[in-house]
């Protein structure tokens, strides 16, 4: 079946298995009637059914579960060439991806909306700043955190000509949003930060032009960042009062059970296959954590800094991934390792993995590692636009791309072409 592009103004012709249509736009067909739809698109204009989300990277390490994977497999071989390159004129906070189309946040508020596969910026916006927290996108909306607020705006409306601006709705919260909003089914989950104690709040997504309300579930001194997992619905966190651990598990109410660890780090955990992975203790160990009950089902490598966990297409952990450490980045299935110079740091966005293709981690010094899985330990070093030396504040990869942003706002997109050199 052809059938004609969803995008107004557009008349080129879009084949029923491809994602764009003659001129390059991304598009959503419908698996119930084939139909094709306009990217960002939640529900089919034809039929009315739920469409599938295409590539994505929707919030902080990829999305909701935490694992820093683009789980859509890459080329085992391959070349990377600059795809797309802009400034955002202050630093960059976080890059996400929905439908091909790349979202790029800066600290004081400013939104770009690009393309890399046409090799265009289609829109870029203010929003109030500066970003408190990391953004997420869920369901074809962007939320984004500032001092006693949240706000959602749709993405469908920026890709128009002219692109059309304006908030879904706003939720005013009692202090400052803080580590990553988390989407978990039809909720929002949001840290804030209230003097020297942090409260877990979810906010109940209303309709268009509606006020939000933020409920208070959960406070605690120390809490881990939220997590959650997509096929249950379920937001997990974890908290320390008093030297003691809890594993907390929210589905509109809360569950909580003990942890019998010490030292909760403030980092992100990872949730894949009932199982949490968090760091604990002076040893900085990588623990794995039954979800439902917080009994502890393996204690993992201890000095970890950073990691990206990989999966199986069930979503069970593969025992593999990528580790960073106090000396360099270890490969967990090979156990082969890079080791770095005393003076080397890796960012905290790192690592970013694409499935069977490559690893990147972005560094202090502003170069990007970008390692070949089929040829460990080597790689190439990426530095954005030639010759940048400010720190990686940002990584994603969706399709076959890798993005990286700095602190002093430049933002590149490299794409995997298959045919690297060996």
């Amino acid at each position: 079946m052809i059938s004609g592009c969803a995008e107004p103004n557009c008349t080129a012709a879009a084949g029923s298995n491809t994602p764009r249509c003659g001129q390059g736009h991304m598009l959503r067909h419908c698996p119930n009637c084939g139909t094709a739809n306009r990217a960002f698109a939640n529900v089919c204009r034809d039929c009315a059914a739920q469409l599938p989300s295409l590539s994505s990277w929707t919030g902080h390490k990829g999305g909701p579960r935490r694992l820093g994977v683009n789980a859509t497999p890459g080329p085992v071989d391959w070349t990377s060439r600059k795809a797309l390159s802009f400034s955002l004129g202050d630093a960059c906070r976080t890059l996400l991806a929905c439908d091909g189309h790349l979202v790029a946040v800066s600290m004081n508020g400013t939104i770009w909306i690009a393309d890399p596969t046409r090799e265009r910026v289609l829109c870029r916006f203010q929003t109030q700043g500066p970003m408190t927290a990391e953004p997420c996108i869920s369901n074809g909306t962007l939320h984004v955190a500032t001092h006693g607020r949240v706000t959602a705006y749709a993405l469908g409306p920026t890709a128009l000509e002219p692109p059309r601006i304006r908030p879904l709705w706003q939720a005013d919260v009692a202090g400052t949003p803080i580590f990553a909003l988390t989407p978990a089914g039809n909720r929002l989950y949001v840290t804030i930060q209230t003097g020297n104690q942090h409260e877990v709040h979810v906010i109940e997504r209303p309709g268009h032009g509606s006020q939000a309300v933020a409920r208070r579930l959960q406070g605690a001194r120390k809490t881990s960042w939220l997590s959650a997992d997509p096929a249950s619905g379920n937001a997990i966190f974890l908290s320390e009062d008093d030297g003691h651990v809890q594993l907390h598990v929210a589905a509109g109410d809360i569950e909580s059970h003990p942890v019998h660890l010490d030292t909760l780090h403030e980092q992100p955990v990872a949730v894949l296959s009932g199982s949490v992975f968090a760091i604990f203790g002076r040893e900085r160990r990588l623990v794995r954590i039954n979800s439902a009950t917080g009994a502890i089902e393996e204690p993992l490598d201890s000095d970890t800094l950073l990691f990206a966990l990989t999966h199986d297409a069930n979503f069970d952990w593969d025992r593999d991934g990528v580790r960073i450490d106090g000396e360099g980045a270890c490969f967990l299935r090979s156990a082969i390792r890079d080791s770095f110079t005393p003076q080397d740091r890796a960012t905290k966005p790192s690592p970013v993995v694409v499935q069977g293709a490559a690893a990147a981690v972005g560094m202090e010094d502003g170069r990007v590692l970008l390692y070949r899985l089929a040829h460990l330990p080597r790689h190439e070093v990426w530095r954005i636009d030639g010759g940048a030396a400010a720190p990686i504040t940002a990584l994603a990869s969706f399709d076959g791309f890798i993005a990286a942003g700095d602190r002093d706002g430049a933002v590149e997109v490299r794409e995997l072409r298959p045919g690297g050199a060996a």
